[in-house]
């Protein structure tokens, strides 16, 4: 179905372009497959390779492999699109035909690119062009989410917190965490998700308290804490959730750690607001669970944007100075991890609104 530009992926396109203007950059080469998708619209496989090039006086080229071609063309928007063999010695090869002898400036993301990429790339510029980092214009578009952005994220953290819901109601002693795991993912395909956001990991007991962030064999215990942390895609978009699960009857200990971590959350969420640094909304938890004497055993961030990537900008932490404005999404998850006692966690997502913030996902804590 061929993808409209409906959702604005031109306008992106031409705002980045705006963007790479100012900072004198003559072409803009993507790998990483969220920043293709936000400005294509187009979804392929993770293990496949693909290119798109930006250029201010080109415009958009979209390089997939061969066996993608007609499928690319007949879904994707953008007009220029071609192909490199799948048995091509270099697939980058294909680059030389898109910078012309006055590129001087070539912007690419250094975060995503291998060791060989980056060296097939410094080997291409040579000694007349210079190799920049383009990911804080991508990172400076994509941190704000529009209407239409939103709503896919509304949809797919309506799905997660559906199957969080199920799962809340049937957990008992016994079942694997893998087990939990899976059944999750079939829950969420069930109601309509491309997939999950990341593999759910289900984590009890000593297991959650590490915390290993994985699902194993291990079968839940009576008397344990176990966090269910999960998310669902809808639309290319992500949600992230995690729930405290109480495994039969649980000490005062246990309750009062998972109490901790939600009214931190809580002291967290409220604080959020246009205008608001982001470390700032970081302190709020954190000095809720420092005064209760559990400082040590919260040992992460307190959260993390979310949108065509499960973990993206912005980042809510110590030392992170972004300003909140309305449109942003991330996630609001203190924990407290007390070893041979147990782990609480509790994980929401919010949308930055012109007053506050709105809940997205909505499971019963």
């Amino acid at each position: 179905m061929k993808i409209s530009d409906s959702a604005g992926f031109s306008r992106r396109v031409d705002t980045l372009i705006d963007l790479m203007r100012g900072e004198g950059l003559d072409l803009a080469l993507l790998f990483d497959r969220d920043n293709i998708r936000y400005f294509t619209g187009f979804r392929l496989n993770r293990a496949v390779s693909s290119m798109l090039a930006i250029s201010p006086t080109e415009g958009v080229t979209y390089i997939v492999a061969k066996l993608d071609l007609n499928r690319a063309k007949r879904d994707c928007w953008i007009d220029r699109i071609i192909s490199f063999p799948e048995d091509t010695p270099n697939y980058l090869d294909v680059l030389h035909t898109l910078i012309s002898p006055a590129t001087r400036s070539i912007g690419t993301e250094k975060d995503t690119i291998s060791l060989a990429q980056a060296d097939y790339l410094k080997n291409i510029a040579g000694d007349n062009r210079e190799l920049v980092d383009v990911r804080p214009l991508t990172t400076k578009l994509r941190v704000i989410k529009s209407s239409q952005e939103i709503e896919s994220l509304r949809q797919a953290a309506d799905i997660a917190s559906h199957a969080m819901e199920q799962v809340q109601g049937a957990i008992r002693s016994g079942m694997r965490e893998a087990e939990l795991s899976a059944w999750v993912t079939y829950l969420m395909a069930q109601d309509g998700a491309e997939g999950p956001s990341f593999e759910p990991f289900f984590m009890s007991g000593e297991n959650a308290w590490l915390p290993q962030r994985i699902s194993s064999l291990k079968a839940l215990r009576e008397g344990e804490l176990a966090l269910l942390d999960m998310g669902a895609i809808y639309g290319g978009y992500c949600s992230d959730t995690t729930r405290t699960f109480a495994v039969g009857d649980v000490s005062a200990r246990q309750r009062e750690i998972f109490h901790v971590a939600r009214e931190a959350q809580k002291a967290a969420i409220d604080f959020v607001r246009p205008g608001v640094v982001a470390s700032d909304v970081d302190a709020a938890a954190r000095t809720v669970i420092e005064d209760a004497g559990y400082g040590e055993f919260f040992p992460h961030l307190t959260g993390h944007g979310v949108g065509l990537s499960s973990h993206e900008a912005p980042i809510i932490d110590r030392g992170v100075d972004m300003i909140l404005e309305p449109g942003m999404v991330f996630t609001v998850e203190p924990g407290v991890y007390v070893p041979r006692v147990g782990a609480a966690r509790v994980e929401d997502m919010v949308v930055v609104t012109d007053s506050g913030c709105e809940l997205l996902t909505s499971a019963p804590r």
